[in-house]
């Protein structure tokens, strides 16, 4: 396997995360705490996932530059959603 193929198969991850997570938002409902969360972490993991395709293309995650800052971007508003929902759940237990 090159890593050409592993980055599709990373995205394809990704795209899976935010399918599940999709489907728990519409079980969960908008009154849900976690309802805003996931509105902002399934386009975060679907941009991700375009994110690892583009970088299959052009073989580094470095570049363009534009690349970086834009998995950057997606890196921290993932982890801000992470935040957001340990703070939820700390509240609960």
């Amino acid at each position: 396997m090159n890593i050409s193929e592993f980055n599709y198969i990373e995205a394809s991850l990704w795209f899976t995360c935010a399918v599940i997570l999709f489907c728990t938002g519409i079980k969960v409902g908008k009154s849900s705490p976690y309802f805003k969360i996931i509105l902002v972490v399934v386009p975060a993991f679907i941009a991700f996932g375009i994110s690892d395709i583009i970088e299959a293309q052009t073989g580094a995650w470095w570049r363009p530059v534009s690349l970086l800052f834009f998995k950057a971007a997606c890196v921290i508003t993932i982890a801000g959603c992470y935040y957001q929902y340990y703070k939820i759940n700390k509240g609960n237990t």
